[in-house]
């Protein structure tokens, strides 16, 4: 081999050689660089699952509080009601009591009435039978027995019709009140008496 050729292959062997170091590089950076992608999405799973763990937990906590929050709510809520329930039977007690005395004072004033009605026959009667003594013919008797007067009309009482003269008396009531026998009365069924019977002596 002459030194021709030996300084020939030198060269050729370097770059035979260099070639062969960056291919090394080459693939020692590649390996580096996937291992630092495997490495980094790694230790961003584990950041993500710690904070999903995390943000359950939040979820979670704020779950636990709105429920405690939703009883809280609901406890206060039938609180009020239970209250406003029994502030709504007393104010009902109370009408009743009151409804009551204005009953006993519409059936007395009734009774009253009938009792004039009766007096004020009985004194017709006897002024009629008064007049009857007097005649002193058949023609008069039979004169005086044409106006004899006509007893007095009495109908079966109707306690409902009471009851429609107070309801027609609390037509002024406050709205709180109304709004109370509204419902009370939706509740019983009850039903305003549009008309009743008529009273004693009424027609």
């Amino acid at each position: 081999m002459s030194a021709n050729d030996t300084e020939t292959r030198r060269p050729k062997q370097f770059l035979a050689d260099l070639v062969r170091a960056m291919g090394e590089a080459a693939r020692a950076a590649r390996q580096e660089t996937v291992e630092q992608c495997q490495s980094d999405a790694k230790a961003y799973t584990e950041r993500l699952r710690a904070g999903t763990n995390s943000g359950a937990a939040e979820l979670h906590k704020a779950a636990v509080a709105d429920v405690g929050t939703i009883r809280d709510q609901s406890k206060a809520a039938a609180e009020r009601i239970r209250i406003q329930t029994e502030e709504r039977v007393s104010r009902r007690n109370r009408q009743l009591e009151d409804d009551l005395v204005e009953y006993q004072a519409v059936v007395e004033a009734e009774l009253h009435r009938v009792g004039e009605r009766v007096q004020a026959f009985e004194a017709e009667v006897a002024q009629f039978f008064e007049q009857l003594g007097q005649g002193n013919d058949p023609l008069s008797f039979v004169t005086i027995a044409a106006h004899m007067p006509n007893p007095l009309a009495f109908v079966d009482p109707d306690p409902g019709a009471f009851v429609h003269d107070l309801r027609l008396a609390h037509s002024q009531a406050t709205p709180e009140e109304a709004r109370d026998q509204s419902q009370m009365d939706s509740a019983t069924g009850f039903a305003p008496r549009a008309h009743s019977k008529p009273r004693s002596g009424q027609t």
